[in-house]
């Protein structure tokens, strides 16, 4: 990733590696896969509630940080939060709240907030490659 995609997303990847710490700190597992960090295992289920406790999420990226349930979840979504990855690359710290609008037209349109959701459906798109 180009050094100013990778500034343009610190603020979230610190609070990825922040996380990714605790995770590490509760018998958690980090991995190096392409332009992310992967955190697993451990405490990244308490983690994910604790960053949505209505939705049950598998894997969330915070700039260039994955952080997923468990290693399998990882692997499996590996190519998807990738592209989350690239995304943050483009839209830096802007890119929660794209999302999030993203999500609302989706909504507004009759959609579902997460499969309606521009962003997610270009992952998906790129993953299948």
């Amino acid at each position: 990733m180009h050094w100013f995609a990778r500034l343009w997303a610190l603020p979230l990847t610190l609070f990825g590696l922040l996380l990714a710490g605790v995770i590490r700190l509760s018998a958690g597992h980090l991995e190096r896969h392409g332009i992310g960090l992967e955190a697993s295992e451990g405490g990244a289920s308490r983690i994910l509630w604790c960053l949505n406790p209505w939705l049950r999420i598998d894997a969330i990226t915070l700039g260039e940080v994955i952080i997923a349930r468990d290693r399998h979840t990882a692997q499996r979504m590996r190519s998807h939060e990738q592209v989350h990855v690239m995304q943050y690359g483009r839209w830096g710290i802007l890119f929660p709240v794209a999302y999030a609008v993203a999500s609302l037209i989706a909504v507004l349109r009759g959609d579902s907030a997460y499969h309606g959701n521009w962003f997610e459906r270009e992952a998906c798109r790129l993953a299948a490659r």
